[in-house]
């Protein structure tokens, strides 16, 4: 449990005016070299996000949680921050897009929690106008404390010269132009960890740059309030097992999802539908998102998985497929290549990918059970040949994703965020 006093840790938050600008590559190499330094490092993503969190993680040693105001909490954000804290030498937490972006934004999450701002710019087409920028946000919105400003894509002697001038002592070093700090994305973003073979080694590479380049952010340590106590959940799902589909193909789990199952008595097993295995002995069984579009042929050719999962859903137990899970349900699915794939046939629908996103954002959902908040995030169309039981609202109130309900059978492109209603996600898979 939780002390009732502040937990204290050397702690900042990695911000930057928008996407791509380096914070991914920049909270990974910090992370790693404390972490080679024998340091605890907890770090957090602001936002919904599965992709960036499995590079810090590999980074760091554990498990990255996600921070976010609307689908979390101010309270649930406090007491992951809290103890992150007290189990840690160091907090890094990453923002999202732009320190102002995003509602509630980085920034206000930054001042409600005291913490401390890193700035990268990539500063690849200017050099003293990063002066102007650094003023901006820190003048606009929530006010922040912005203790040091690092360059990225900095391309010679005299372009660092440069920075160092127009910032001043808050210039912290330059990030150079250097392979080492590049990681290969695809369509919904970074490659995740698992996938790269050499991921230990290019997060080495990528710690001892920064050394090279003489960055060392000098960090604060910071006081984190526990706030009220929260009480535990109910043992909701006491003796129950979920089954939980996880490989390359079903892999955007928070680890927070996982730590509530468990905290309301669930036992979880995971098996691989890539693999071909059945669906294990379970009361629930949960397919969450993924890349299944990328494994068209191993999923058409996993017929025990198939008919394991017909089976499972001909028994009328519960089972929640999102995204990605919703995806493999269908009878088919149509990368943007045109390859063709074969799907699950719990769901009779076509899938097809498009070229860009067709839903990125905050949503919720109300099951009968109250709200559970989570996001949306993909790039496919589901073709349905009958009309949703419902529908999400997006965080302005307007309608989001359709829900499909067939008995005990729940499939959306909602990610659902299990301890926003701990309540409601029981009922869904008891």
């Amino acid at each position: 449990m939780l002390s009732a006093t502040p937990s204290r840790c050397l702690a900042t938050l990695v911000a930057s005016p928008g996407s791509r600008q380096g914070k991914t590559v920049l909270t990974a190499a910090l992370a790693r070299r404390y972490f080679r330094a024998g340091r605890r490092v907890q770090v957090f993503k602001i936002g919904p996000d599965y992709l960036d969190p499995t590079i810090l993680q590999s980074a760091s040693g554990q498990a990255v949680y996600n921070l976010d105001l609307w689908m979390m909490g101010k309270d649930h954000c406090r007491t992951l921050l809290c103890q992150g804290a007290a189990r840690n030498d160091i907090v890094l937490v990453e923002s999202m897009m732009g320190l102002h972006d995003h509602e509630p934004s980085n920034a206000r999450l930054a001042r409600l929690f005291n913490l401390p701002v890193t700035l990268v710019l990539n500063v690849a087409k200017f050099a003293q106008t990063a002066a102007a920028v650094v003023e901006g946000m820190e003048k606009y919105g929530p006010g922040v404390s912005v203790d040091q400003v690092i360059g990225n894509r900095v391309g010679s002697n005299n372009h660092d010269r440069l920075m160092h001038e127009a910032i001043g002592e808050r210039y912290t070093g330059s990030i150079r132009r250097d392979d080492r700090m590049i990681l290969p994305e695809r369509h919904l973003g970074l490659v995740q960890g698992p996938e790269h073979r050499d991921l230990d080694h290019r997060l080495d590479d990528m710690a001892s740059a920064l050394g090279e380049f003489g960055i060392d952010p000098g960090l604060r340590e910071v006081s984190f309030s526990p706030g009220s106590p929260a009480l535990p959940p109910e043992p909701r799902l006491a003796g129950k097992t979920i089954a939980i589909a996880k490989d390359a193909a079903f892999s955007f789990i928070y680890p927070a999802n996982i730590d509530l199952l468990k905290s309301m008595g669930a036992s979880t097993v995971c098996f691989s539908p890539l693999a071909n295995d059945p669906v294990p002995s379970c009361d629930a069984l949960w397919i969450p998102g993924g890349y299944p579009e990328l494994h068209l042929g191993r999923l058409t050719r996993a017929d025990v998985t198939r008919q394991s999962m017909q089976e499972f859903q001909g028994s009328g137990k519960p089972i929640l497929a999102e995204c990605g899970g919703m995806m493999a349900l269908c009878n088919r699915i149509t990368a943007r290549t045109g390859e063709k794939g074969d799907g699950f046939a719990l769901l009779d629908a076509e899938c097809t990918l498009q070229s860009g996103f067709q839903s990125v954002g905050l949503q919720c959902v109300d099951y009968g059970q109250g709200e559970i908040r989570g996001h949306s995030f993909h790039h496919s169309v589901v073709h349905l040949k009958s009309a949703p039981s419902r529908f999400c609202t997006r965080q302005n109130g307007e309608r989001g994703e359709a829900v499909i309900q067939c008995g005990k059978t729940t499939l959306t492109y909602l990610h659902h965020y299990f301890p926003s209603n701990p309540k409601a996600v029981a009922a869904l898979l008891a």
